[in-house]
């Protein structure tokens, strides 16, 4: 049935959201059977009650903001509920800024600071914002803040490692490209935590406007001009031109912003696509029996507790199918069986 829905155009969905909604159907339940997003269908609920079915008629199909789809909706409320010292940036909480530009870091689209702002509230994540007291901080003192950042992520990571975690699972959790992980590991194994804790961040080392443009016209050239045996420059090649002309270390998401900046993305060979092959496991029946035991106790999965929260439901989840998802997937678990908002409204 999921199939033949996500088929209809998004104006019919449009109709049978409003058509459930007039019902009296709750926002979750609209969601499942239409096949949109929370936020969309709480936004079609609140044009409904100002205006009337009128009003969700008058909502343009293809408006100028683009949309997200659930998984990218999903990743970002996930984002969003940890520390933004995960991704980068300083502070427990986010300020719209940095999640507009951790937005446009992911997923190329650029939203405006009040879309952000709606965004987050539609999730029910407002207490997860805070407002700077300047708009132009010190750049001393935000460069500062971030290489403190880079160092706290550096010492998680470590400490992971050394508790067994995988590379997969740390990169994944951190926001930090394998490869580096993989760097980490081999140093906690020779010379414990330490050994990563004492590293300096490569950011302190950048390249001048000479050595830019030195770059610019070398990935405008073929990469066998250079020794490298391919069309398209991989990731890895550019970070080793960078170390053996400049002699400076750049991180691969480093890189990867660094060659965004110079507009050539089109010169860098495309990321290979990760298959997620245990998602597979959730079909209807698992579906099925997530919505009836949310609408359980907690106590009745052996769990001591009177409500559930994500974690929870991650770990009875993994009992019953023998998949570790990430939070932020089972999120989107709750979503699709349409009890999302047994999860997240008794959320401190």
């Amino acid at each position: 049935m999921s199939k033949q829905i996500d088929d209809i155009p998004l104006a019919r969905r449009r109709v049978i959201a409003t058509e459930l909604l007039l019902k009296g159907e709750s926002i979750s339940e609209v969601s499942r059977k239409a096949r949109l997003s929370l936020p969309t269908v709480s936004k079609y609920k609140d044009l409904i009650e100002r205006g009337g079915p009128e009003g969700l008629a008058r909502l343009r199909i293809h408006g100028n903001i683009p949309r997200l789809d659930d998984a990218s909706q999903s990743w970002l409320v996930s984002a969003i509920k940890h520390s933004p010292g995960l991704h980068g940036y300083p502070g427990p909480t986010w300020t719209i800024g940095q999640l507009r530009e951790l937005i446009f870091r992911r997923f190329g689209v650029q939203f405006s600071a009040s879309h952000v702002g709606y965004l987050v509230r539609g999730y029910g994540l407002a207490y997860r914002l805070t407002y700077p007291t300047s708009e132009n901080p010190p750049r001393a003192t935000a460069q500062k803040s971030h290489n403190d950042v880079y160092a706290e992520r550096r010492k998680i990571a470590a400490k992971m490692l050394m508790d067994g975690e995988s590379a997969d699972r740390v990169a994944k959790a951190l926001n930090i490209s394998e490869r580096t992980i993989a760097r980490y590991r081999s140093m906690v194994v020779a010379d414990g935590v330490d050994a990563v804790e004492r590293l300096r961040s490569s950011r302190d080392a950048t390249l001048g406007p000479e050595a830019l443009e030195w770059l610019r016209a070398a990935l405008e050239r073929s990469p066998m001009a250079h020794g490298y045996e391919s069309e398209l420059w991989k990731n890895g090649d550019v970070q080793r031109l960078i170390k053996e002309r400049f002699g400076v270390y750049h991180s691969s998401g480093h890189v990867r912003t660094l060659v965004g900046k110079l507009g050539l993305e089109h010169r860098m060979r495309p990321p290979k696509q990760r298959t997620e092959k245990k998602r597979l496991t959730i079909n209807d029946g698992t579906l099925a029996w997530v919505a009836a035991t949310l609408k359980e106790s907690p106590r009745v999965h052996g769990i001591d507790a009177d409500h559930w929260t994500n974690g929870r439901l991650r770990a009875v989840l993994h009992r019953r199918v023998g998949v570790d998802y990430s939070r932020g997937y089972i999120w989107e678990i709750a979503t699709r069986a349409g009890v999302a908002d047994l999860l997240t409204k008794r959320r401190s």
